[in-house]
């Protein structure tokens, strides 16, 4: 979800899910990762300037408690 709390700034919730694979057949078996988050988006001429925060909803050992990630553009 993306809405706009200013004229050039926007806050973006959101949570994804999925799952990676190394053999080309996917093994429907393993868990499903979920992940949630919020962003802070600063609208420029060049599209806008994205600021995320993420956690892992389904924290796994050796997985981080957070992520940042930073970007220039729409994410899709």
């Amino acid at each position: 979800m993306r809405f706009r709390v200013a004229k050039n700034i926007g806050l973006v919730p959101f949570i994804d899910a999925g799952s990676a694979y190394e053999d080309p057949i996917p093994d429907f078996s393993e868990k499903i990762r979920v992940g949630a988050g919020v962003g802070l988006r600063y609208y420029t001429p060049l599209g806008p300037l994205r600021l995320d925060v993420a956690t892992p909803l389904t924290r796994q050992e050796g997985d981080p408690t957070f992520a940042l990630y930073v970007g220039l553009g729409q994410a899709f």
